[in-house]
């Protein structure tokens, strides 16, 4: 009866120092995940960050009114709708219809 009782408590001692172990190598992992997805956040914070202070800058209204200044002597023509092209596709197939007119040589053409 003695060795039953040490035996069961000893079985249970192994099994939740078993089962500590496990949980405590589940909990390592997932602080290690954390730790990458924190850091990535704190990546994508400074971005955002970095981001709406160029928007503030380049939006306001003194720089803006710069650039109309120094933008305002080039003479904008709209484009053509033939020049737009809504996929890669159609601008391939596009060019394959353009014909290019090659140079001739003045000096070929007057020894012929």
């Amino acid at each position: 009866m003695h060795k039953v009782k040490i035996i069961i408590s000893v079985l249970i001692f192994a099994s939740l120092l078993s089962i500590t172990s496990v949980i405590k190598t589940q909990t390592r992992i997932i602080e290690k995940k954390i730790s990458k997805i924190d850091a990535r956040v704190s990546f994508i914070k400074k971005d955002l960050h970095e981001t709406q202070l160029d928007h503030s800058y380049l939006s306001s209204p003194s720089h803006l009114s710069k650039k109309i200044i120094e933008l305002g002597f080039i003479e904008y023509l709209p484009m053509d709708f033939s020049r737009i092209y809504l996929s890669y596709f159609d601008f391939s197939n596009a060019q394959k219809k353009i014909t290019t007119l090659k140079k001739i040589d003045d000096k070929k053409t007057k020894k012929k």
